[in-house]
């Protein structure tokens, strides 16, 4: 596996860091470290010191000085993630940061990015949330979006809905050494039609209510039915694993069962299936992504 790690020296690069350790994914991976020197372009191609008039000595002073902080930043990260036998590449780019790092994960062909949610509002630093969601959006790869310094991993959710999405989450998982007393938690969350449906088209309230329950038991076996061959992949890994039927709007299902349980990461994939049926569409990882406070890995599926 390759994997990026974006970082700015902002406490959320050190989330960041804390994550990759914690999960484990370092060992027998790829691993680069990248920071962006931010540098915006205004219109007519000019950069701030431009319009500020500086000399060309001052100009070369500044990027200089700019390049070291990057270095020593860069070197130092490095050697908090260094293990024995885990060898990390450090680049420094400089530019518009999110397209910095989505033209890095394409270079050294990621498999994974790895980001902070937030980072300082300095000009020299980067990982703004803005940023994440735009890593989260146009990345080629998988993203795992750190939010909070990470204990050892003890809860992971995965929405799941039968998609090759919300597999590929459960694909990913398996190639993490998560440690083995990690509780993977499935869940589906079910958005019935059923109720509008039938008060739509039968006049009798009792007969409304027979129906409803009879669909909705449906729903909920087809549910397990789907998840059952994810569980039993997961449980050859020998991780303990339950399951989970839920009923609603799927993004806050999933934030309620999060936040319940106090999820160290939140594993989604990056669509779902489309129509009535399928839940996990962009606009809802994304809303996971902003809104929970677990760390949240999106899932895309690997290149062909």
């Amino acid at each position: 596996m390759k994997i990026l790690v974006a970082v700015d020296g902002s406490p959320y690069s050190e989330v960041a860091i804390s994550l990759v350790k914690a999960l484990k994914i370092g060992r027998k991976a790829e691993v680069t470290l990248l920071t962006v020197i931010a540098e915006h372009i205004f219109l007519g191609g000019h950069t701030l010191a431009d319009l500020l008039g500086c000399s060309a000595a001052l100009k070369t002073e500044v990027r200089k000085a700019e390049e070291e902080t990057a270095l020593e930043l860069l070197a130092r990260l490095s050697k908090s993630l260094g293990s024995p036998g885990l060898h990390v590449e450090t680049m420094a780019h400089r530019g518009s940061p999110a397209d910095e790092i989505i033209k890095a994960c394409r270079s050294i062909r990621a498999d994974l990015v790895v980001v902070g949610f937030k980072g300082t509002s300095d000009a020299s630093e980067f990982l703004l949330g803005r940023v994440a969601y735009r890593v989260i959006k146009y990345a080629p790869c998988s993203v795992l979006v750190a939010k909070k310094r990470s204990r050892p991993v003890s809860s992971v959710l995965v929405p799941f809905d039968g998609s090759r999405y919300s597999h590929g989450a459960v694909q990913f998982l398996l190639q993490m050494p998560l440690p083995r007393h990690a509780e993977v938690v499935l869940m589906t969350v079910l958005q019935s039609f059923a109720a509008a449906f039938v008060k739509a088209y039968t006049p009798s309230l009792g007969r409304n209510r027979e129906i409803i329950a009879e669909l909705q038991k449906s729903e909920e076996e087809a549910a397990r039915r789907a998840m059952a061959e994810a569980e039993s992949q997961l449980r050859k890994g020998r991780w303990m694993v339950s399951t989970i039927v839920a009923r609603g709007d799927p993004s806050q299902e999933i934030l309620r069962e999060a936040a319940r349980r106090n999820a160290d990461l939140i594993a989604v994939g990056a669509k779902g299936l489309t129509g009535v049926r399928g839940f996990l569409l962009g606009s809802v990882a994304q809303r996971v992504a902003r809104y929970a406070r677990s760390s949240v890995l999106i899932v895309r599926p690997p290149r062909r």
